[in-house]
C-alpha cells in the first residue's frame, strides 16, 4: 500500500503530484526493526520508517518555503506531516511547531512563557535543561519528591505569577507524575509539559500552555522534537526575530516525515505493545530483585512508564557494569541518563533517596522479546557477581 501525502490519507495510488510514501499492509502491523540486544533509549528505525525516510529524501529535498514547483511538493509533504502530528496528538495543526534541535525544546517551551516577575516552578527530578534555565531565572522554586519520585501536591505554591514545568514521565526512572492532580492545584499557572520521555503514552492535561515531545519516544529518528503551543497561550518567541515565525523552520524535511510516519505506526500498535511491555518489565524487575541482593529499583511500576527500569547495585561501579554488559552483547544506558563522557551521579536518584552509584537504565522497545530480557537478567547477575568479588 502507498501513503498519499495530500491530507495524509491512505490510498492505493499516488496523488496527482506523484508524491507518496509507503504504509505497511495490514499483515505487517506490529513488525518492527530488530532490537535483539538493544536496551538503550534510542532504537533502530522500523522498516516502514526507513522506507519513508528514503522516499522523503528523494521527494522532499527542496526548501518548502520557496516558490518553485519542487518547493510546492515539499510544502505539501511538510504540511501533511504537521496535520498527522496534530491528529495523533489530538491538537490543532496551528498548535504544532517542529524543532530540529531537541536540546532547545525546553528553552522554547519555558522561555516563551516566563516573564521576569514570574516564579519558575519545577521538581528536583527534572532534566538538566530545566536546571540550566532555572539557574538563569531570578525567581525559582524547586519542589522535592518522595521516595517514589512523586511531587507532593501540598508543596505547591498558591499564586498566579507561576510558570510550572511539569514532567509527565521521568526518562531515567519511568516514574509518572500525577499530572492532572498537580495541574488542578495551580489553576492560574502557565503549564509547560515535558513529555520528552513519556511521548504520547500520556494525555495532555486539561490545563496546559506548552508541551514538548521527542521523536525518539515513539521510536522515530533522532533530531526531531515537537513544541506544542496552545491556542491563546501567553507565549512569545524567546529568541531575537524579525518576523511572525515562532521557530526557525529549518528542520530536515525527510526527518520530519519519518517522525510523523513513526508516530502513526507507534500509536497503531502501542495499546497491545504497551500492555505486553509492562508485563515484560514486571518480569525483569521480579527476576532482578530475586536474583541479586542489595539493589534499588526506582519507582513503582504501577505508577511508571511501561518500558523504563532504573536499577542501582550496591558495591558496583556503574561504568564497569556498563562495560561488562557491552562485552556480553547487551547495550544499556547509564542510570544517570548522561552521555558516555559525563557519567555523573544521578540527581534524580539522589532526590529520591536511592543509591546513586552502580546505576543502569533499561528501556524496552516495541518488539522486545521475553528471551532477550531473560538473557539480559542473566548477564546482569553474572556481571554484578564478578564486580563484587573482584
Amino acid at each position: 500500500m502507498r501513503f498519499a501525502v495530500t491530507g495524509l490519507q491512505r490510498h492505493g495510488v499516488k496523488d496527482s503530484g506523484g508524491i507518496s510514501f509507503p504504509l505497511p499492509s495490514s499483515g505487517s502491523v506490529g513488525k518492527v526493526g530488530s532490537v535483539t540486544t538493544n536496551f538503550i533509549s534510542e532504537s533502530p528505525l522500523s522498516p516502514l520508517v526507513r522506507d519513508a525516510l528514503f522516499d522523503a529524501i528523494e521527494q522532499g529535498w527542496q526548501d518548502p518555503r520557496k516558490l518553485s514547483q519542487h518547493s510546492g511538493r515539499a510544502r505539501i509533504l511538510h504540511n501533511s506531516a504537521i496535520e498527522l502530528f496534530a491528529s495523533q496528538l489530538e491538537v490543532q495543526p496551528s498548535e504544532v511547531e517542529v524543532l530540529g534541535e531537541p536540546g532547545l525544546a525546553t528553552f522554547y517551551a519555558l522561555g516563551g512563557l516566563l516573564r521576569p516577575e514570574d516564579t519558575l516552578l519545577h521538581s528536583a527530578v527534572d532534566r538538566k535543561e530545566v536546571f540550566a534555565i532555572a539557574r538563569n531565572h531570578g525567581k525559582v522554586r524547586e519542589l522535592s519528591v518522595n521516595q517514589m519520585g512523586k511531587i507532593v501536591p501540598e508543596s505547591l505554591p498558591d499564586h498566579a505569577a507561576t510558570v510550572f514545568l511539569l514532567q509527565g514521565g521521568n526518562g531515567e526512572t519511568g516514574v509518572i507524575q500525577d499530572v492532572e492532580e498537580l495541574v488542578s492545584e495551580l489553576p492560574l499557572a502557565r503549564i509547560a509539559c515535558d513529555f520528552f520521555s513519556s511521548g504520547p503514552r500520556l494525555p495532555l492535561p486539561s490545563h496546559w500552555a506548552t508541551a514538548i515531545f521527542d521523536a525518539k519516544s515513539w521510536q522515530g529518528p533522532q533530531g526531531i522534537s515537537l513544541l506544542l503551543i496552545r491556542e491563546g497561550a501567553a507565549w512569545r518567541n524567546p529568541l531575537p526575530h524579525l518576523n511572525i515565525l515562532r521557530t526557525p523552520q529549518s528542520t530536515s524535511l525527510p526527518l520530519l516525515i519519518a517522525s510523523a510516519v513513526a508516530l502513526e505506526e507507534w500509536n497503531r500498535i502501542e495499546i497491545d505493545e504497551g500492555l505486553r511491555l509492562r508485563k515484560l518489565t514486571q518480569l525483569l524487575r521480579e527476576k532482578i530483585h530475586s536474583a541479586i541482593e542489595d539493589c534499588d529499583i526506582a519507582g513503582d511500576l504501577n505508577d511508571s512508564l511501561p518500558h523504563i527500569t532504573s536499577i542501582s547495585f550496591l558495591y558496583v561501579q556503574g561504568e564497569e557494569l556498563l562495560r561488562k554488559l557491552d562485552t556480553a552483547g547487551f547495550s544499556v544506558d547509564s542510570g544517570s541518563a548522561c552521555t558516555a563522557d559525563d557519567l555523573q551521579p544521578s540527581h534524580v536518584l539522589a532526590a529520591m533517596g536511592l543509591l546513586t552509584h552502580g546505576n543502569i537504565r533499561i528501556t524496552l522497545h516495541h518488539g522486545a522479546k521475553d528471551e532477550e530480557v531473560l538473557a539480559l537478567v542473566a548477564a546482569i547477575r553474572e556481571a554484578v557477581q564478578e564486580l563484587r568479588s573482584s
